[in-house]
């Protein structure tokens, strides 16, 4: 079994998962979730953070092609925005695939590698991709891409990690090739220039929302006993399962990224080959 093969397996019995299911309120989100609204459920902090990212789209309908969908909520929250026959949703998993038709009827799912996007130039207005480019081979590939995808003046939002060096060697178990190993912001921000991007915003949002999940999913089990959603057995097991998981992206993830970043208009374009 390649790795690829084994972090799909892994990400598809995750989220079949009754711990998975029950945090994220059966929603289908499976994201870190933006936390500066103090929203009271990890499904309120993972629909505001999608809500951010078409917020810097900066422009309203075209066409939005949402990458590695996952089980299609994020897809599903884009059509609070975009006419569901305007939103396509890509992934690698065909069971993640099948939820996400289920979830958003009318939009159009596919099952493609966001490394070589089998789309036509300049087919869409805007692209999203949530937490997903450290695990493409490889995320350069993945943002020239999306650059050659969309039309002059479109727009790149996607959250993203940067991990820490200790764990390159190992490729945080093989689902993170080297070549998506980056230093800083700084050198973020160079690559999706050399990409083709103008515009380029990308900030540390890790107390946002890495570190906001961490506490919610910490404290969460206890709250769910609180609310007799789970008994004092499960409860315990449960803390200590999510107390776990907390710790080990405390200890590996060293920054979250929001990002935005524009596509040269023909204008601007010619203007920078020009000079």
């Amino acid at each position: 079994m390649t790795s690829r093969e084994r972090m799909i397996r892994t990400y598809d019995k995750a989220l079949v998962s009754r711990g998975y299911r029950q945090y994220f309120d059966n929603s289908g989100f499976y994201n870190f979730g933006l936390w500066d609204g103090e929203p009271s459920s990890q499904r309120e902090a993972s629909e505001a953070l999608i809500d951010e990212l078409v917020s810097l789209i900066g422009h309203e309908g075209g066409r939005v092609l949402d990458v590695a969908c996952g089980p299609g909520a994020s897809t599903q929250r884009l059509c609070r925005s975009y006419e569901p026959r305007n939103v396509t949703a890509i992934n690698i998993s065909e069971a993640q695939l099948a939820s996400a038709r289920d979830r958003a009827p009318g939009c159009t799912f596919i099952k493609m590698d966001a490394a070589h996007l089998d789309f036509p130039a300049e087919s869409f207005d805007a692209v999203m991709c949530v937490e997903a480019a450290f695990h493409f081979d490889t995320r350069q590939s993945f943002l020239r891409e999306a650059a050659r995808v969309l039309k002059p003046g479109g727009t790149l939002v996607m959250t993203d990690m940067l991990f820490r060096g200790f764990m390159k060697p190992i490729g945080n178990f093989g689902q993170v090739p080297p070549a998506n190993f980056m230093r800083d912001l700084d050198e973020y921000r160079a690559r999706m220039a050399k990409a083709g991007f103008v515009d380029i915003d990308v900030r540390d949002a890790t107390h946002a929302c890495l570190d906001g999940f961490r506490r919610h999913l910490s404290h969460w089990p206890a709250e769910e006993r609180r609310k007799h959603q789970m008994s004092l057995g499960q409860s315990l097991v449960a803390g200590v399962v999510s107390r776990s998981i907390a710790r080990y992206f405390a200890a590996v993830c060293k920054t979250y990224i929001i990002a935005a970043a524009t596509k040269p208009s023909v204008a601007a374009a010619r203007e920078m080959r020009a000079a």
